[in-house]
């Protein structure tokens, strides 16, 4: 599935993706901004930033005088972003539709950069981090979040199986290899944000999950990139997949669904400046880090 057919999911099934809101969007995206440590007069880019979950508490850190910048391919999400942003009074965000691969730095560079369950939806997880962190001023603040390994498990092979009757041609297909295994756990996602030109790289667990709820597994289906396995399917056959993947998942016993993930944050390196020999000429020879922002919590 290609990126653009990925954003097309989440703008199609907008209003199912924010039935998710209050149970899981919204403490991934509080615990996003609380790992970024971001301060009052901030200036921020919300990457990949969808309804607003993370977008909405990272202007309140940084009001009055900080500034929030909201990007996301799909606008139906940030109709409801700038809904919620508006009924907050807040005026430190503006939810703006863009490619965050292409969205251009402000003067100097941003003061942290968030993106809260975007980065594996890069075409190229690697580059696209790196693109992130170019947006940074000297010493700013990535932060990004990813799914724990082991999180969702199993509401993927639920879906497709409860597809593949409608589908049969999937059975033939090969199936995606999912780029977040490496670097799921906490040590392998540090490892791997370092890699990136992050400094200070600091990575934490963040366990959440969800009942065994039909109704609101369903609103998964439908509001993410799942539903493309969906799309051009009749009515009836989409009801049908339904009956399915609501039977796999109570049949599965009553463990909730874990969500858990994982917050990186690290501090963009910078060059450093070294005195020429013969005078006071200073040139920039070596990558120096920055040392680490406070978090406020």
């Amino acid at each position: 599935m290609k990126p653009r057919d990925l954003t097309a999911g989440f703008a199609n099934g907008a209003e199912s993706f924010d039935r998710l809101f209050a149970a899981l969007w919204s403490p991934i995206g509080a615990a996003t901004v609380k790992a970024a440590g971001l301060r009052p007069g901030a200036h921020v880019l919300d990457a990949c930033c969808g309804s607003g979950a993370s977008a909405i508490p990272a202007a309140d850190r940084v009001a009055p005088h900080g500034t929030v910048d909201a990007v996301d391919l799909a606008e139906p999400l940030l109709h409801l972003g700038r809904a919620r942003a508006a009924a907050r009074g807040l005026g430190t965000v503006r939810f703006a539709p863009g490619d965050v691969l292409d969205w251009p730095a402000p003067r100097g560079g941003y003061d942290a950069v968030v993106c809260s369950l975007g980065i594996f939806f890069f075409p190229d997880m690697a580059a696209g981090t790196e693109r992130l962190s170019r947006l940074l001023r000297p010493g700013g603040r990535l932060t990004a979040t990813i799914w724990a390994r082991g999180a969702v498990e199993p509401l993927p092979e639920l879906i497709f199986r409860s597809v593949l009757p409608e589908r049969p041609e999937l059975a033939e297909a090969s199936r995606p290899a999912n780029p977040l295994e490496p670097i799921g756990t906490a040590e392998s996602f540090r490892d791997w944000l370092t890699a990136r030109s992050l400094s200070f790289v600091e990575v934490e667990r963040y366990p959440l999950a969800l009942p065994r709820d039909p109704d609101l597994l369903w609103s998964l289906v439908l509001g993410t990139a799942f539903r493309g396995l969906l799309d051009g399917l009749p009515a009836a056959a989409v009801e049908r997949v339904r009956e399915r993947f609501t039977a796999s998942l109570l049949e599965g016993g009553r463990d909730p669904i874990d969500f858990s993930t994982l917050v990186g944050t690290g501090a963009l390196r910078r060059v450093a400046p070294r005195r020429h020999a013969g005078g006071t000429r200073r040139f920039p020879t070596a990558i120096e880090p920055i040392g680490p922002m406070p978090h406020i919590s």
